[in-house]
């Protein structure tokens, strides 16, 4: 498909390739991350997905490692999961777009 979804193993990306950077809203001041490239970053994709099939990206965990409160007893290796569209050199030319839903969820534990 054309576009696929590319995905980072957050394990692979140590805290200093993280770039932060501000997003300003006309109610607030949110942020969001960027990555400096990296060889040793282990970018997967799965280009033949059909519609039964369904990635999980996790959006943010308070407990990962490197962004976890002070006091966090517990924490889990990666706060997020990396991911855009690339473009892929193996791809097609007459290959269909990318179809994907983004499902937003909240999780209390």
């Amino acid at each position: 498909q054309m576009l696929p979804l590319g995905m980072c193993d957050g394990s692979s990306v140590p805290v200093e390739d993280i770039i932060t950077f501000e997003i300003h809203y006309k109610d607030r001041i949110g942020e969001n991350y960027f990555a400096r490239h990296s060889p040793s970053h282990n970018w997967v994709y799965f280009p033949d997905m059909t519609r039964d099939e369904a990635i999980l990206l996790k959006c943010w965990d308070s407990a990962g490692k490197d962004f976890a409160p002070p006091g966090c007893e517990k924490t889990v290796p990666a706060t997020f999961s990396l991911h855009t569209a690339f473009e892929d050199p193996s791809t097609l030319p007459d290959a269909d777009d990318r179809e994907s839903i983004e499902v937003r969820t909240v999780a209390f534990f």
